[in-house]
């Protein structure tokens, strides 16, 4: 998915699971000419210690009402809502995660870990080591 984001300011994005869970969040800040467009392009899963999660980006803050903020060129909130149905989200989180109202990032409880993390491998090498020590 491509976020494109003219205008300086913050903003806050959170990426749902399809149970509404925050597994991961960005911050991204923008300055400069508001007739330049910034872009960044993100993953819509991840992999967890649970396996891949489908996620869902929600637009949760926003530090500046002119800039403008679009999700692969649409509305951010008609593209939250969307991508929750295509996910299987239940309706109750879908209409929060539209308007922008999701959990914070729950400290602790899962691991997330991007597909181009350096981390990984590590990840992978340290679940086939257990998985060894498990047949043994």
């Amino acid at each position: 998915m491509e976020i494109a984001i003219a205008g300086e300011g913050e903003l806050v994005i959170r990426f749902i699971d399809s149970k509404g869970r925050t597994l991961m969040q960005e911050k991204l800040v923008v300055s400069g000419s508001p007739t330049v467009e910034a872009r960044r392009i993100v993953a819509l899963s991840v992999e967890t210690s649970s396996g891949t999660a489908l996620l869902a980006p929600v637009l949760v803050r926003q530090s500046n009402p002119k800039q403008r903020v679009t999700f692969d060129r649409e509305n951010p909130s008609r593209f939250t809502r969307k991508r929750c149905d295509e996910i299987g989200c239940a309706t109750d989180v879908a209409t929060e995660a539209e308007r922008g109202c999701v959990p914070p990032p729950a400290s602790g409880e899962a691991s997330v870990v991007l597909s181009d993390d350096p981390g990984l491998a590590k990840l992978i090498q340290e679940a086939a080591r257990k998985e060894t020590n498990r047949a043994e």
